[in-house]
């Protein structure tokens, strides 16, 4: 009896088991023609890269270092599964939306191929730092090409399976087609990493940024752009010294009535301690000399 009970059990688990694997599904596959798209992304160092946002756009600043290229590397992924063969395309620049001149930057290549066995190659530009870049910001619109291999379905970057939310630039970030990208090349000064001043009340030991301020710092003290890259370059005890070289430097011209001005009109400004500099920050020449009784510094 208890013979017929295991044999009996031992065919029910045996159905079981049978009935259970024809009903198991195949695991899902992209469906549809596969799709190219710009995959750019941004994010912090201690997150793996395959993971940080997509981003809508590329900003190329000459304004925060001293070299006259940069080097700009986009990559350029295909949804779907790897293929047997290798699969070609192309990327245009848009002229209609393009503002950056012939001769701004090289790199573009006639044609671009995805090599069987692969899902991702890049796009490597050079940009170059021109006179007429100079206080302006130019775009360079880049758009990939639908072909026989490749459609274009991506056309917005928040669809995009496994992401975070891409960063943000009001400025900037207005495209959201992944088939699109713009980059923005600009030669303005921007306030750098370790700049230690507030642009609201104007305190702090740098006082409020401005490029001319800026410029006359690293005039004064011979430092340059990178130097105010990080804290390595730029440790407390530096950033002390230069506050007070600049500093001297102002009020020994204010005491000649020659002060030195920002961008604004208003004396320039450095605080080492409450003897620093005797005027507040935004302070005006004439209120300051209580008439127009001065010359302005010219350097």
């Amino acid at each position: 009896m208890k013979k017929n009970r295991y044999f009996l059990y031992l065919i029910t688990t045996l159905l079981f088991s049978a009935l259970l694997a024809s009903c198991e599904l195949e695991p899902m596959t992209y469906q549809g023609k596969d799709t190219l798209y710009f995959d750019i992304r941004d994010g912090a160092a201690w997150i793996d890269p395959s993971r940080w946002a997509h981003q809508y756009y590329s900003a190329v600043s000459f304004g925060t270092t001293a070299d006259d290229v940069i080097k700009v590397d986009l990559p350029v992924c295909v949804s779907g599964m790897p293929s047997t063969i290798d699969r070609s395309f192309t990327i245009v620049e848009v002229k209609d939306s393009t503002t950056l001149q012939a001769g701004d930057y090289e790199g573009l290549e006639t044609a671009y191929t995805i090599k069987a066995g692969e899902t991702q190659t890049h796009a490597h530009l050079v940009f170059k730092r021109t006179a007429h870049l100079k206080n302006d910001t130019l775009r360079l619109q880049l758009a990939l090409q639908e072909n026989e291999h490749f459609a274009l379905m991506y056309k917005d970057f928040g669809k995009a399976p496994q992401q975070y939310a891409p960063s943000s630039n009001p400025d900037f970030d207005f495209n959201r087609d992944a088939s699109i990208h713009n980059i923005f090349v600009f030669d303005v000064m921007t306030k750098p990493a370790k700049w230690i001043g507030d642009d609201v009340s104007g305190r702090g030991r740098f006082g409020k940024f401005s490029p001319k301020k800026w410029q006359f710092m690293m005039k004064i003290t011979d430092t340059s752009i990178e130097d105010y890259a990080s804290t390595e370059t730029m440790p407390s005890a530096r950033q002390e010294a230069i506050a007070q070289t600049c500093a001297n430097f102002v009020v020994e011209k204010a005491m000649a009535r020659t002060p030195v001005l920002d961008e604004d009109g208003t004396m320039m400004y450095f605080y080492v301690d409450e003897t620093t500099c005797p005027w507040a920050p935004f302070t005006k020449p004439a209120d300051y000399f209580g008439g127009d009784n001065w010359t302005p510094y010219e350097w």
